[in-house]
């Protein structure tokens, strides 16, 4: 009902949602994520349990290279890198390592480009693409990972088959992300509203079921070896997102106002960091690191 007095929300669950409208969020949003969720350019929200630490942000990577062997391998690949944070940590940190990227965001690779540059980071190589099409050979790499990407997959089946046609044997693809844990029918009617104004804020359809994501790669060559549970410790982050968006939802006409300034991507992102607090504690919507082997 609060959410209602200031968005349309039977127009926006109306919306339909493809791939331009998710480069249309990730260009409209950035500035707003800049400013109120990471300076460093984070677009992922922050493993920080107790208390919100800016080191947080980098929480998944270091959870990523803490998996792999003590040799570390020598060709990894991110789906979705986003302006280039993720990669910025890991490329200095590991030079004898070639990272490559691929995003659906027409200006994400010249940001990331640039800010490997200032980094001399020359093992670090970043294109334009769609991980429904991957432009690399079969078993091109030692892992492939993706920090709150892999949920566009508009065809699940396909975007995990192209992962694992790229994966060497004993290759792993490292996933964290949002997901419904529990089947959609088992929702009554406000909590599957919630997880549907969840996924619409940040221009998605629906969120993935995380027994899909295990089914579909076993599927297709990809065992499932961990998934883990992160709800608590992204709860820090979401009690943020929360207490900064609730200003816009309390006073219903100040919000109106201020959203009609801002572009409608960047508006419905209030939605999200208004209700995601909520859909996590209540099991709604999960956070779940999951670890796939090929």
């Amino acid at each position: 009902r609060k959410l209602d007095r200031v968005f349309d929300i039977d127009k926006l669950r109306a919306q339909g949602l493809g791939a331009s409208e998710v480069i249309s969020y990730y260009e409209e949003c950035s500035p707003a994520y800049r400013k109120h969720h990471s300076r460093d350019g984070s677009m992922h929200l922050a493993i920080s349990p107790g208390r919100l630490r800016p080191e947080g942000f980098h929480a998944q990577l270091d959870r990523i290279a803490s998996s792999w062997p003590a040799e570390p391998p020598q060709e990894v690949l991110e789906l979705g890198f986003g302006q280039g944070f993720n990669l910025a940590y890991l490329a200095p940190k590991f030079p004898a390592v070639r990272f490559f990227g691929s995003d659906l965001t027409p200006n994400h690779a010249d940001l990331a480009r640039s800010r490997l540059e200032r980094l001399g980071a020359g093992n670090a190589v970043v294109a334009q693409g769609d991980f429904h099409s991957l432009p690399w050979p079969d078993g091109s790499f030692d892992h492939v990972y993706a920090i709150e990407a892999f949920c566009y997959a508009r065809d699940l089946r396909q975007a995990l088959s192209e992962v694992a046609r790229v994966l060497r044997p004993g290759g792993s693809f490292h996933l964290f992300d949002g997901y419904l844990e529990r089947r959609p029918e088992t929702f009554n009617a406000d909590e599957a509203l919630a997880a549907e104004l969840v996924a619409k804020g940040v221009a998605l359809e629906r969120f993935q079921l995380l027994a899909d994501v295990v089914d579909t790669g076993r599927a297709v060559g990809l065992e499932c070896r961990t998934v883990t549970s992160l709800d608590a410790e992204i709860e820090p982050n979401l009690r943020k997102l929360e207490r900064l968006t609730g200003a816009v939802i309390r006073f219903p006409w100040l919000g109106r106002r201020a959203l009609a300034r801002r572009s409608p991507m960047r508006g419905r992102n209030v939605i999200t960091g208004y209700l995601m607090h909520t859909t996590v504690a209540l099991g709604v919507t999960v956070y779940r690191e999951i670890v796939l082997h090929k």
